[in-house]
């Protein structure tokens, strides 16, 4: 597998060279709302002002930089008070959370993580509004060698169940979802393709009857209590119908890797699921 790998400026480069290839865009002023958009922007070498309140690992190059709440829900005082000339956020989250951004006067612009080809139109897109399509080039190569690697590899034949857990709710993700879509590019059997939107209402009577072989969870928020609402649903009579509960073939996924947004850990999830898939 091919490893994502920050290509920097030695110490011979000239002044001109480095001027182009550092992090410092000046006179930009940036806040990143998610994780993912953090690590495109480095990846990019943007500088960031403003990033989420996070459990998760930022990049170096940001951890210095402003909290401005959490993903779910930015605080938008602290974004006025950055004076941002850019806020990158992900559309993940629905109308509700854009209204927040207008409500407040805030402009911010929406990218589409919720597949691999939305972050690739993502990569592209900020690659070319921060003057860094030279970066984007490389994750674009980077991730395409990816799917080139698995679309040579077999098929599984076996049907595969996506879950979505948050505390106190579970959820279908279809191929419309960033782990869905991971699925198939992976070379496995989402039994809810060519749906309408990314997640759906758990229909059991309709998942008896596709009977799937094998059911992976993706938790969202906090892992445990999101883990504990899937286990309590699973736990269910009606379950039992269920070829994969029967045989106890359920996989929990890592939350850093599989999440609701797209992000440069693709190298990583795919070969996880490849193991989880073939094994």
């Amino acid at each position: 597998m091919v490893t994502f790998s920050v290509v920097g400026c030695s110490s011979s480069d000239t002044d001109s060279a480095k001027a182009s290839n550092t992090s410092t865009n000046k006179g930009e002023v940036v806040v990143a709302t998610s994780v993912a958009i953090t690590q495109i922007l480095d990846r990019l070498d943007v500088e960031v002002s403003g990033v989420p309140k996070t459990s998760y690992d930022l990049p170096d190059n940001a951890k210095n930089a402003t909290q401005v709440g959490s993903p779910m829900s930015p605080d938008m005082e602290i974004i006025k008070s950055l004076n941002p000339t850019s806020v990158i956020c992900v559309d993940t989250l629905g109308s509700d959370y854009e209204k927040q951004f207008k409500e407040n006067n805030i402009d911010a612009d929406f990218y589409n993580l919720s597949t691999v080809d939305g972050l690739k139109e993502t990569v592209a897109a900020l690659g070319e509004k921060f003057n860094k399509q030279d970066k984007a080039d490389e994750i674009l190569a980077e991730i395409n060698q990816v799917e080139e690697k698995v679309n040579s590899n077999k098929k599984s034949d076996d049907k595969i169940l996506v879950l979505f857990g948050a505390p106190g709710s579970v959820m279908v993700a279809t191929d419309k979802s960033y782990v869905g879509n991971l699925v198939e590019l992976a070379g496995g059997n989402n039994i809810f393709s060519n749906a309408a939107t990314s997640f759906t209402q758990l229909n059991l009577e309709e998942i008896i009857k596709l009977n799937p072989d094998k059911i992976l969870v993706m938790t969202h928020a906090d892992p445990e209590t999101a883990k504990k609402s899937v286990e309590d649903e699973l736990n269910k009579e009606l379950w039992k119908n269920v070829n994969a509960v029967k045989k106890g073939d359920i996989t929990y996924l890592e939350n850093g890797y599989f999440g609701m947004s797209a992000n440069l850990q693709i190298v990583e999830a795919v070969e996880k699921l490849g193991d989880i898939l073939y094994e």
